[in-house]
């Protein structure tokens, strides 16, 4: 192994131990109380050593997204590689991102702060490209699942691919919402009310535009 290599080895490392830190500490105490002092002492490394790898909490929560998003990225290409019709594709997809953000809180957040980030002050460091290209690979992994099921037929919808695939990306934008809202009270009454879950809700919408 090249000096190089062995550098670039030690630098991936040491990004990794820096973001894991971080998500431990977030999860235990929440984003706004995590402080970079904090994190670097968890990952057992010098503040300096810190800002030479993240320039700030915003660029840290956009390294955690990244993170969250590759996760995702991986489970997406696993199920589009199966031998299923494309109905199902979706299907699985969809719960995949369904357990992703009701079992990562901390993912979960860093998507909405990433989101309000990019409102207030649009991103161009190498991060926030690479959030919005493992994006625009999701739906295009998603566009691909629906255009499988329109050719086997087991989706019949005359609606473009793309559109399908914006409609979906609509709804799971809800669910993010939801699960970042402060007040789910009313919104789990309802459910109660009807014998339902945010998943057998989401059967249900995945069942009237994919069967």
């Amino acid at each position: 192994m090249g000096i190089q290599e062995r550098k670039e080895r030690e630098k991936k490392r040491r990004r990794d131990q820096i973001l894991t830190a971080a998500i431990e500490l977030i999860e235990h105490q929440g984003f706004e109380k995590t402080t970079m002092d904090e994190i670097a002492e968890r990952a057992e490394l010098s503040k300096g050593t810190l800002y030479l790898y993240f320039n700030d909490k915003a660029t840290l929560h956009q390294a955690i997204k990244k993170r969250g998003l590759e996760h995702l990225y991986e489970k997406f290409l696993q199920i589009i590689k199966q031998d299923l019709p494309g109905a199902e594709l979706v299907k699985q997809m969809v719960y995949t991102f369904l357990k992703v953000i009701t079992q990562n809180a901390t993912f979960t957040k860093s998507m909405a702060l990433f989101e309000h980030l990019n409102e207030t002050k649009p991103a161009e460091d190498s991060i926030a490209q690479d959030c919005k290209t493992i994006e625009d690979e999701l739906f295009m992994l998603m566009v691909r699942a629906i255009q499988i099921g329109c050719q086997d037929g087991s989706i019949t919808s005359t609606e473009p691919p793309k559109i399908m695939a914006l409609n979906i990306h609509f709804q799971l934008s809800g669910l993010l919402q939801f699960y970042l809202s402060g007040s789910r009270k009313n919104i789990y009454k309802v459910l109660n009310e009807n014998d339902l879950t945010i998943q057998t809700l989401m059967e249900q919408f995945l069942q009237t535009h994919f069967n």
